[in-house]
């Protein structure tokens, strides 16, 4: 009868083999004899019907095909590693608060559903959320996870990528009847502008024109530190703002707010999940951003 070989254990066995450069330096790292080493290895090139590595009394080298298995080795081995470290999050009994901000009218990002879905799997988890339109320290307000839309400066947290927003210059017809379209970004400085204060630099606007950035002065007609507030004034026809699409698409959809400058706008801004480097080694934290970062991937 055929002797039963543990192709996984070889294969792991190979990659100790070759990276340690010798048998003997693979029997003492993985404790076991010299001849089970050689014989995993044997075991795996009968296997595969090939041979593996060319052998001497003095030295060891991969033979092409070697080269190719191992390869694909690694990649196998990783991948069992990953399904094994997701099972044991998935079965690890998960709890804890965490606080999380976002801006104020972004849930539609899809996040907040996200998260939900995350405390219905894992019950003993507990979330605040605090949604406001202004920059938060994250340090003095005890922020666990911060959901940021736009352009991030450095810093000592850690910043993942968790989608893309749009920002859109918009506002009425009637504005536009009152006092016309401006043709460029340079015109703003002319009309009637609404402000989000909450903005770090609320009297700039960013455009592009022939890939290049630029940034137009505006003058607030009217503020306030809260963009959904700013988009309501738009829909009174107040005047022009610029504001990120989830605070605007129900106006633009139903045609209370329409684009302009569009050939100006960013194709898109970047929606960034931020968190202090030293939460990665909590488990819940380290949990909920794979879970989040996972989601957005099935959803994209």
């Amino acid at each position: 009868m055929k002797r039963k070989v543990d192709v996984f254990k070889a294969m792991s066995t190979f990659i100790v083999v070759i990276d340690k450069g010798s048998f003997s330096a693979a029997s003492r790292e993985l404790n076991i004899v010299t001849s089970a080493i050689s014989r995993q290895v044997s075991d795996l090139e009968e296997h595969f019907a090939c041979q593996l590595l060319y052998r001497s009394t003095r030295a060891m080298s991969l033979t092409a095909e070697g080269k190719q298995y191992l390869e694909q080795f690694r990649n196998i081995i990783a991948s069992v590693e990953q399904l094994e470290n997701k099972a044991d999050d998935l079965n690890r009994v998960l709890s804890g608060h965490l606080t999380i901000s976002a801006p104020s009218g972004s849930a539609s990002l899809g996040f907040l559903k996200s998260v939900s879905d995350f405390m219905k799997l894992h019950p003993k988890v507990k979330i605040s959320w605090l949604f406001v339109n202004r920059f938060v320290n994250m340090v003095q307000e005890g922020i666990d996870l911060s959901i940021r839309v736009g352009d991030l400066p450095d810093s000592n947290f850690i910043a993942r990528r968790y989608g893309y927003t749009q920002v859109n210059f918009v506002a009425s017809q009637q504005y536009i009847n009152l006092h016309g379209k401006p043709k460029h970004p340079k015109e703003l400085s002319e009309h009637q502008c609404l402000v989000d204060s909450s903005n770090r630099f609320p009297l700039r606007w960013r455009y592009q024109e022939k890939g290049k950035e630029y940034q137009a002065a505006v003058n607030a007609f009217a503020e306030a530190n809260d963009g959904d507030i700013v988009a309501k004034l738009a829909t009174q026809s107040l005047g022009i703002a610029y504001l990120p699409t989830f605070l605007t698409q129900q106006y633009l959809d139903d045609g209370t707010l329409i684009p302009i400058l569009t050939e100006f706008e960013f194709e898109r801004v970047p929606v960034s999940l931020v968190y202090p480097a030293k939460l990665m080694i909590n488990p819940l934290m380290k949990s909920l951003v794979a879970y989040l970062l996972d989601d957005m991937k099935e959803n994209d």
